[in-house]
């Protein structure tokens, strides 16, 4: 579709905002730091965000009269950081820049928990935005987004849907509304409801039918209704445009339809994926069309067919590598580590990883991401003491639930060694510095997961 006008777009965020929390005319903005895990070169037009520190931020949000905007994230999530860096800092964005206050929440800190376990998430990055009037989420949005596809969400996101005449498309909008205030709310089968209601009413060339799409299929995908979510991926995708909501769609759809044994939605889903994959266009930020690459090496991979997974492995590397190549921004460069990594490991290559993280690992030395990588890359090649000696590094930095992870690794590398005390020493390790952590349901599996890998150790 053809998006309205930024200024148009912008107006209305401002104006249904204003209205929604009693405002008036835009206050000052004060000056804070910017979310990033390092300061990159950034222009005037760049957003400000309070970082880790919901009450100061709600505050703020009251005394100006505008809802908050908050970026839930982690600093090993690459999707997390590939929207800090490609997104966030964007330029087109600073019109919005006085219609929120901005917020930057790194779910892993322990000073943060309170705030996670309020407000919590099944996967990241999960944008909110929040009333600041009720202290409730009126939209909870789990992925990415290009800028531009970034405005739209917020402008439906407070949208009034009551405004105006009723009419076919501001009917759809108000269901689409429904249903992301009710997931904010945790109501789940609420959210699908009025998700579904939208999808039926909105004809195919409503502007937020992709949107409706994308939230309906990651809900079925979350809640593991892999059958379902199988289904209205392969009946709405085709119709799609390209774009972050598509590849969301195919992403999870794949999946779906992999576990649910649905091989002619694999296949129809497949043929999508390669082909939007295979587009070089900036529809799709490089970190959702590497997902299109992995999901489909993955399907390729399941289905015996090697010869195409490996081929399909070097066109994703190459993309990658290209990708690299022209990033503007060390934050940029570095978020695609674990996406290279996973191409290199596709192609069992893993030591074309290590340049890349040394060098991130020089870039962002309090950053336990490229060591821990590293001590992956050296357990595959069995360099176990160069395995060791980066987990250790990692170990130093990490914090929060991410150290299960890290004190995985050191088992691993412990049971290559045939040491089953030391694999034993880093399980408990791992069990004893998470168990006051508040962990979301994929972190509760992965801490049962280590307790049952030490439970048969003894």
């Amino acid at each position: 579709m053809d998006a309205q006008p930024l200024r148009q777009q912008v107006a209305l965020v401002a104006a249904a905002l204003l209205l929604a929390c009693g405002g008036s005319a835009p206050g000052p903005t004060r000056e804070v730091k910017a979310p990033l895990h390092a300061e990159p070169a950034r222009g005037a037009s760049s957003l400000r965000f309070i970082e880790d520190d919901y009450p100061r931020a709600l505050a703020e949000a009251k005394q100006r009269k505008r809802p908050l905007f908050v970026d839930a994230w982690a600093s090993w999530c690459h999707s997390c950081q590939s929207l800090r860096a490609y997104v966030l800092t964007d330029p087109t964005l600073a019109p919005l820049a006085d219609a929120f206050v901005w917020l930057s929440i790194d779910t892993e800190r322990e000073a943060n928990a309170e705030w996670v376990a309020r407000h919590p998430h099944a996967a990241l990055p999960t944008l909110w935005v929040i009333d600041p009037v009720t202290d409730r989420p009126i939209l909870k949005w789990a992925g990415t987004a290009t800028a531009g596809e970034l405005r739209e969400l917020l402008e439906v996101a407070v949208v009034d849907a009551r405004r105006g005449a009723e009419s076919a498309a501001t009917a759809v909008t108000a269901a689409f509304v429904r249903g992301n205030h009710a997931l904010a709310a945790g109501d789940a089968e609420t959210a699908e409801k009025e998700h579904r209601a939208a999808l039926a009413a909105a004809p195919k060339d409503h502007p937020h039918r992709a949107r409706i799409v994308e939230a309906l299929v990651t809900q079925l995908a979350l809640r593991k209704e892999a059958a379902r979510c199988a289904e209205v991926a392969a009946a709405e995708a085709s119709g799609m445009a390209p774009g972050t909501s598509r590849a969301s769609v195919l992403v999870a759809g794949l999946g779906c339809a992999r576990d649910a044994e649905r091989s002619a939605d694999v296949d129809r889903l497949l043929d999508l994926a390669l082909h939007d994959a295979a587009l070089r266009d900036d529809r799709l930020l490089p970190d959702d069309r590497s997902a299109l690459y992995e999901e489909a090496f993955t399907t390729k991979s399941e289905r015996g067919d090697r010869a195409g997974a490996r081929e399909l492995a070097r066109e994703w590397s190459a993309f990658l590598e290209g990708e690299a190549a022209r990033a503007k921004t060390d934050e940029a460069r570095s978020s695609l580590d674990p996406l290279r990594l996973g191409a290199f490991l596709a192609l069992g290559e893993p030591a074309r990883a290590i340049p890349m993280l040394e060098r991130s690992e020089r870039d962002f030395p309090e950053d336990h991401n490229p060591p821990a990588r590293l001590g992956r890359v050296y357990l595959e090649m069995k360099r176990l003491d160069d395995a060791d000696r980066a987990a250790d590094r990692a170990l130093a930095r990490v914090y929060g639930p991410r150290v299960m992870r890290v004190f995985a690794l050191k088992a691993d590398i412990a049971k290559a060694r045939g040491d089953r005390a030391g694999e034993a020493r880093a399980l408990e390790q791992a069990l004893a510095r998470s168990e006051r952590a508040v962990l979301t349901e994929g972190q509760k599996a992965v801490r049962e997961g280590l307790a049952k890998r030490l439970a048969a150790l003894r």
